[in-house]
């Protein structure tokens, strides 16, 4: 199927929450998960149901972030699901005893990127750059998919399961469906912890920030 540059996705969309108030720990993505689970239980039923990366924080000594006017949670789900994600709102999530306040919700579609998406981070369960490559090009290879891809910094999120471990990347060079197929059901695992989410990206630039 073609798309055209402004065709949105007709099975995915990303649910974009207003933060109010939140001061809690760096490495937060599995207490996030953990809550956002509690407050959506059908959330673990979606495959491709997935919590980007919190955006604009603000990142103080001793490990801590702190939420600014500009951060975001934003949930990636399946359309049928967007209705009931706004549940969230006007919630207090506990982050490990710290508390994250849930303010308004609003749908974002998902569009085609103009040949380029990125995910801060990818894991494929491979710690190796050449081997993390070789992985993800099967993966992709397995959809029909050949793009260029580039590696970033090295990331280790921490879980009770021990470490998740992988790279930023950035894949370019994607027709206008890949590049939406990609941001729908992303690349690798732990989806819930913010791992193989795509975003469109504006250019080919340097992926280590």
């Amino acid at each position: 199927m073609n798309y055209s540059p402004d065709e949105a996705s007709a099975v995915m969309v990303d649910v974009v929450f207003s933060l109010e108030e939140g001061t809690f720990a760096d490495d937060h993505a599995e207490a996030l998960a953990r809550a956002v689970r509690r407050a959506l239980p059908w959330f673990d039923e979606e495959a491709e149901a997935g919590i980007l990366p919190l955006s604009g924080l603000a990142h103080g000594n001793n490990g801590v972030c702190f939420v600014g006017r500009r951060s975001r949670l934003v949930l990636r789900m399946p359309i049928h699901r967007s209705a009931s994600a706004n549940f969230l709102a006007g919630t207090r999530l506990d982050l490990d005893g710290a508390v994250l306040t849930v303010g308004a919700g609003s749908v974002r579609p998902l569009l085609p990127a103009r040949g380029v998406v990125y995910s801060h981070l990818v894991s494929v369960g491979a710690d190796d750059e050449i081997e993390f490559l070789a992985r993800c090009k099967s993966l992709l290879a397995g959809r029909s998919l050949q793009p260029q891809l580039i590696t970033g910094k090295a990331h280790e999120l921490r879980t009770a399961q021990g470490p998740v471990r992988g790279f930023s990347l950035m894949l370019h060079g994607l027709a206008a469906a890949e590049s939406l197929a990609m941001q729908e059901i992303g690349l690798g695992g732990h989806r819930a912890l913010g791992c193989g989410l795509f975003i469109p990206h504006k250019s080919v630039v340097a992926v280590g920030n």
